[in-house]
């Protein structure tokens, strides 16, 4: 059953607001997406967005901003099924985090301002962020669609994420790699070490587990390994990963990116 999410909602003053889903599709039945704005949870909703693939995962609404992103602003999607396409299933509507606390509200939006600016003007670099495809349709290359398993793990097709394509659409983004931080893990042959890279970007968009992150100058690929929030009156306010660096003949270096030096 497929079952959509609205995962964040981001004014990104004072250009548009950032609006981020998730689906649950476990059969591979997504069809294409539509995105509806509403100044209630409770509707009228106004579609603002029609056919994005089923695959996309975020809309940067632009035309909110005429009339002032600090408005009360709920967003659904509305996602079609591939196999009968007049069964369409809404997500919960989902809205700006503590919009009712201007104050802390205003504390939080200086908090991430003050980070881009930072991490844009001082000692940021530009990063391509590759989202792991965790709904879609399935890879027919290496995927067993009796034993729901991946047979190959270096499929060029899906890059042994089981999903056609492997990678959502490459999103540009500020971040800043902190010095290498090194971890004990235990296990069965005893303790090991891994050299873990700290990174810090902006709360959005959000960044999963098992994420790819490429450093746009060098083509350096990084996965993505552990994840927190830091928090501004408790309105999230930036990303703090832990990264550890790719081989250079991991199968991830043959997803093409293009290594532009475009500003974000």
């Amino acid at each position: 059953m497929i079952q959509p999410k609205i995962e964040r909602v981001v004014p990104v003053y004072p250009e548009y607001m950032h609006i981020q889903w998730s689906i649950e599709d476990p059969n591979g039945a997504a069809g294409v997406v539509e995105v509806s704005r509403s100044g209630s949870p409770e509707g009228p909703f106004q579609v603002i967005a029609t056919n994005l693939p089923s695959d996309s995962f975020y809309y940067q609404d632009f035309d909110v901003a005429k009339g002032g992103l600090s408005q009360n602003h709920w967003y659904r999607i509305r996602v079609s099924s591939r196999v009968n396409p007049d069964d369409k299933v809404f997500s919960d509507p989902g809205t700006v985090e503590l919009k009712a606390q201007p104050h802390r509200f205003r504390l939080a939006r200086k908090a991430r301002r003050d980070l881009y600016v930072t991490l844009s003007r001082l000692n940021g670099t530009i990063f391509v962020l590759l989202k792991k495809k965790r709904f879609g349709k399935r890879c027919s290359t290496c995927f067993n669609e009796f034993t729901q398993d991946v047979v190959l793990s270096s499929c060029g097709e899906c890059y042994g994420t089981s999903f056609e394509g492997g990678y959502h659409d490459p999103v540009s983004i500020w971040g800043k790699i902190d010095p290498t931080v090194i971890q004990q893990q235990f296990g069965m042959q005893g303790i090991s070490e891994m050299a873990m890279l700290g990174f810090v970007t902006l709360d959005y968009p959000l960044i999963d587990l098992e994420d790819i992150l490429v450093e746009m100058q060098t083509n350096r690929r990084f996965i993505v390994k552990q994840k927190m929030q830091t928090q501004s009156s408790g309105i999230p306010v930036h990303q703090d990963l832990q990264l550890s660096e790719l081989a250079r003949t991991a199968i991830e270096y043959s997803i093409p990116v293009s290594l532009s030096n475009d500003s974000v």
